[in-house]
């Protein structure tokens, strides 16, 4: 969900407090048994405040790598953002409240009305975009924006070093995940969410366990998210993570390390590209 991120400010997880220092990070080193190139992967915070500082052993990872891989490329994103605003909103007359079951519509204009907001007032843009709006919110009082986050600060580092960039997947099948997202979901996602308290106090448990490189609990807390049923998680993580190995196994067959960088929640659980890989024979280190 990297465009998202980068252009409307959702995110997984802030950072309100300086990061404490941990035993573990959320960077894994990948190697096959017979050896060739090493690929560290990097589970990512997609926004961040400003000054935040990446954890030594990532600098050590960029350093050894010979190109940087992020989920799709950041450039073409920040050069299309008006194109996703385009995508979030209605066509042929259809509105938000139009779209929501009655019982749905009440419960979004209630939460909503927690944020200062009302659904009117979002009539025109699908649930999935009014969800990421409230999630800004919470962010934006923190300061919280993409250019300080992991991605960005990694991606500006790679062009200055003269690093080759590539992208997991296409920027047009990114801006197209949440539309793909079926009525149904769509809606889960916008009434499911937390009112602005609740969403606070969440996200940041979630940012104490990448902190702390706690996958297990970082697993429960984000693919076990009741504001997503399991279609959406298959088509937002888990058929990604799969569509990702093949990829991920070149760079392990090429000549020069890489360093992949990725939401936080394609590495975590059991479908998680850790464990794909792991499946598959590759010796997997968190680090």
């Amino acid at each position: 969900m990297l465009a998202l991120s980068t252009q409307i400010g959702a995110a997984v997880a802030p950072f309100a407090r300086p990061v404490p220092a941990a035993a573990k990070t959320m960077l894994f080193r990948v190697r096959a048994p017979k050896g060739g190139a090493t690929v560290y992967l990097l589970g990512s915070i997609h926004l961040l405040p400003e000054s935040s500082r990446l954890p030594a052993v990532v600098d050590s990872a960029f350093a050894k790598a010979g190109v940087v891989a992020f989920e799709t490329s950041l450039d073409s994103v920040q050069m299309r953002g008006p194109e996703l605003l385009a995508r979030a909103q209605y066509q042929n007359g259809a509105t938000l409240r139009s779209s929501l079951s009655p019982a749905g519509a009440a419960k979004a204009d209630s939460l909503l009305k927690t944020y200062g907001l009302s659904l009117d007032r979002f009539n025109q843009f699908k649930p999935w975009f009014v969800s990421f709006v409230m999630t800004e919110l919470v962010l934006g009082k923190a300061n919280f924006k993409a250019e300080n986050g992991v991605d960005m600060q990694l991606h500006a580092r790679a062009k200055r070093a003269n690093k080759p960039v590539v992208g997991l997947e296409g920027v047009d099948f990114q801006l197209g995940l949440f539309d793909s997202l079926s009525p149904a979901d769509q809606e889960r996602m916008l009434v499911e969410s937390d009112p602005p308290d609740s969403s606070v106090k969440r996200l940041m448990v979630i940012r104490d366990a990448w902190a702390a490189g706690d996958a297990p609990k970082l697993d429960s807390l984000v693919n076990f998210d009741a504001t997503y049923s399991a279609s959406s998680i298959a088509i937002l993580i888990t058929n990604r993570n799969k569509n990702w190995i093949p990829k991920i196994e070149q760079m392990l067959k090429g000549k020069s390390d890489a360093l992949v960088v990725v939401g936080a929640a394609h590495l975590v659980g059991k479908e998680g590209v850790v464990e794909l890989l792991k499946a598959k024979g590759y010796v997997v280190e968190q680090m």
